[in-house]
């Protein structure tokens, strides 16, 4: 009889195991903003000078609700000089920082890149490198690419000086209930014990 209760039992503790795990992993909806700091200027907008002229970059955060999985905008960087073409611009350095702040469920949390290289009116080249790409907040992880190319202003429309844009993109995954509560487990294990009793009188009445 133990045998023929193993056989029954057995595949319905998995069955009941695998539906609830599948359940945990389903990805919800996240809503989240972002903001930037650059540390030279201590706020979303830094200027950069040489005898040649200015190169200003400015961070536009992103307030859109996002849902998970799913490729993801955290924000754009907006460049403009007044550096005449083909003259060097001046030099970019600083810490950047992304801010990020998840409304629901509520967390924050910021990742930190490092600023290199020159700007100019195309001329030049400059990278954002971010030595940690990911962090989790509530259950979310937010992953970033590790350096991104930062886009020089080129001629605009008529031959006017234009600005370059570099959107910060990645990932959003994960699930406000990835750790089971310990109400859903208590409720996993009433049942399951409910499933037990059952096959156990089933078995008896043979």
């Amino acid at each position: 009889m133990n045998i023929n209760f193993r056989k029954v039992l057995m595949p319905l503790l998995c069955a009941g195991i695998l539906a609830f795990a599948a359940a945990v992993a389903q990805a919800d909806p996240v809503t989240f903003s972002t903001t930037g700091v650059f540390s030279i200027s201590g706020t979303n907008v830094v200027n950069f000078a040489s005898v040649n002229g200015t190169t200003t970059i400015t961070f536009n955060g992103t307030t859109d609700p996002v849902n998970t999985p799913a490729g993801t905008s955290f924000g754009d960087f907006v460049v403009t000089t007044t550096v005449p073409a083909n003259l060097i611009g001046p030099a970019i350095a600083g810490n950047f920082t992304l801010n990020i702040f998840q409304v629901s469920p509520a967390g924050t949390g910021s990742l930190v890149g490092t600023l290199a290289g020159s700007l100019g009116f195309n001329t030049g080249i400059a990278t954002l490198s971010f030595s940690t790409t990911s962090i989790t907040i509530n259950g979310f992880t937010y992953t970033v690419n590790p350096t991104y190319t930062i886009a020089l202003p080129v001629t605009g429309v008529g031959g006017g000086a234009g600005t370059g844009t570099t959107t910060i993109q990645g990932t959003v995954t994960g699930s406000a209930n990835a750790v089971p509560e310990p109400a859903s487990m208590f409720l996993l294990g009433t049942g399951l014990l409910g499933i037990t009793g059952a096959v156990r009188r089933r078995l008896n009445k043979k």
